[in-house]
């Protein structure tokens, strides 16, 4: 399996050790054990609270035995994996011939821009030297008003990076759309892609007749997909996009049930005045709880540890 860390709740630390340690199969030994919190035992059972300890088993494996493991947790066999070096081979071509293709496009335009300009300068020639021959016949100076260089080369400048940034952002995005068909289709699915831009934030919308297998376990696998594409845009883009991958009606469904964890943990900090400590989760879902628990009163939430285990802490105040 893919997972070697686990978070683990129980009546007190040594009991949360024992548990964590079976479920991941592992000795004392091959762990590294971190203590979240040691719980409390209230007081005639108010105020109790159970002990949160992060184990994560001690493990050297390389990025590609583990991206291994997970072609084989989604049953791809040795033909299929061939295929994905051919397919992950081709979709490099194809981004590196849509990044040749823009080249072309902007070299293209500023040929025409030099030329342009090249007959602005023979026309302000022309004018001098009309302006000179009339100066020798003793006639009056005609001066004609002229935009400064500073000006000019702003103006110019304004206009290549508009036509450059229309140009890439939209191949940019196409390219990451047949990116996530070609990995999509190495997991044994078929599926169509477009893509929609919300303000800031780029949704994918995936159309497929195997969601489930897209969405993988607990979303570990639309999850893991999102942060390729978020990593590959940022890399390219100039401006700072929010990535969102969705298939079907996923990212709603999940949306109330984290809210229904929201709502939950709510209710128990304001009635216990305890903090609550929830299981890691994804930044993206983490945002959707903080934005959800800051609508009540005295309670404060807070991230706490780091990707992929940062969890979220959410505290009473006064």
């Amino acid at each position: 399996m893919l997972d070697h860390n686990i978070t683990v709740r129980a009546e007190n630390v040594e009991s949360a050790i024992e548990k964590g340690l079976k479920q991941l199969q592992i000795s004392r030994e091959g762990a590294n054990i971190r203590i979240i919190s040691e719980g409390k035992k209230g007081f005639f059972g108010f105020g109790k609270q159970e002990a949160v300890v992060h184990i994560e088993a001690k493990t050297d494996l390389s990025l590609k035995e583990l991206t291994n493991q997970l072609e084989k947790e989604v049953k791809i066999d040795h033909k299929t994996n061939h295929s994905h070096k051919e397919a992950v081979s081709n979709t490099k071509d194809y981004i590196r011939q849509n990044n040749q293709k823009n080249s072309e496009l902007v070299e293209e335009e500023d040929l025409k821009q030099k030329k342009s300009e090249n007959l602005s300068l023979e026309k302000e020639s022309s004018i001098e030297k009309q302006a000179e021959d009339k100066n020798s016949t003793q006639e009056p100076e005609i001066v004609v008003p002229q935009m400064s260089e500073k000006a000019s080369n702003e103006t110019q400048t304004t206009v290549k990076e508009d036509i450059k940034n229309e140009i890439s952002i939209e191949e940019e995005f196409q390219a990451a759309c047949h990116y996530l068909e070609e990995v999509i289709r190495l997991y044994g699915a078929e599926s169509h892609i477009e893509y929609e831009l919300k303000g800031n934030q780029l949704v994918f919308n995936i159309e497929t007749d195997k969601s489930g297998l897209v969405i993988g376990k607990h979303g570990k696998i639309i999850n893991s997909l999102q942060t390729l594409v978020q990593v590959l845009l940022h890399r390219r883009d100039r401006k700072r996009i929010s990535v969102l991958l969705n298939v079907g009606d996923y990212r709603d469904r999940r949306l109330n049930v984290l809210e229904q964890m929201a709502e939950r943990t709510a209710e128990q900090v304001l009635s216990t005045k305890q903090t609550v400590i929830l299981d890691p989760l994804p930044a993206y879902e983490r945002k959707q709880i903080h934005a959800y628990l800051g609508q009540y009163d005295h309670i404060s939430t807070h991230s706490e540890g780091k990707d992929p285990n940062r969890y979220l802490v959410v505290d009473y105040v006064q």
